[in-house]
């Protein structure tokens, strides 16, 4: 058995799986079998030069502890760059992909306390127009009619929440509640009960 290769191979699979480790979230599972292949690489170098060349363990000893830290450093440094890093690592976005997103976030927000009027039917997601513009939209958990004034009160993402403005219930008005037709008409020593005014 050629324990001279055994102790470059472990030591090369130890090393790609210390690199993986940083990069690929594992739970320490990786980062046991960097160890263990270290391990194995270092017994493999003992039977091979310890008691016929004593000069080429230690040579070994000291690559290892250089190449460790060497292979890390650039592997943070370099491997991010790399075709394999950019599909293992996600990009981070960029200023202009972030001012964009900003600049929308901020146009919606202006948004906020003006009227509007529903494009669609929000169960509870839609459409509304607001300031001739169409907007996404959401309500607060409520079915929304089409062509209904609604304020805007929120922005959640890219969505506005909205909510219905009041209507005058039908026994209403603006200028007052009406009393009961039906109280009037009736008179009061036919009925065993009273009606209230509404």
């Amino acid at each position: 058995m050629d324990y001279t290769l055994i102790a470059v191979l472990a030591l090369a699979v130890a090393l790609m799986l210390l690199v993986a480790e940083i990069f690929v979230p594992s739970g320490g599972v990786i980062a046991i079998l960097a160890i263990a292949s270290l391990g194995a690489s270092v017994w493999a170098a003992w039977l091979a030069w310890w008691g016929t060349s004593p000069a080429l363990w230690w040579t070994y000893i000291a690559s290892v502890l250089i190449l460790i830290p060497t292979t890390l450093g650039f592997a943070v440094k370099f491997f991010p760059n790399t075709s394999w890093g950019k599909k293992i690592i996600h990009e981070v976005p960029t200023l202009e992909e972030v001012t964009g997103f900003q600049k929308e976030t901020e146009h919606l927000r202006s948004l906020i306390g003006k009227i509007g009027k529903t494009q669609t039917l929000l169960n509870p997601s839609g459409f509304v127009l607001v300031n001739d513009e169409r907007h996404h939209c959401e309500s607060q958990g409520m079915i929304i009619e089409s062509q209904v004034d609604v304020e805007i009160i929120a922005v959640e993402g890219t969505r506005l929440v909205v909510k219905m403005l009041k209507q005058p219930s039908a026994g209403e008005s603006k200028s007052g509640p009406k009393k009961s037709q039906f109280s009037d008409s009736v008179a009061d020593d036919s009925l065993d009960f009273e009606i209230p005014d509404a």
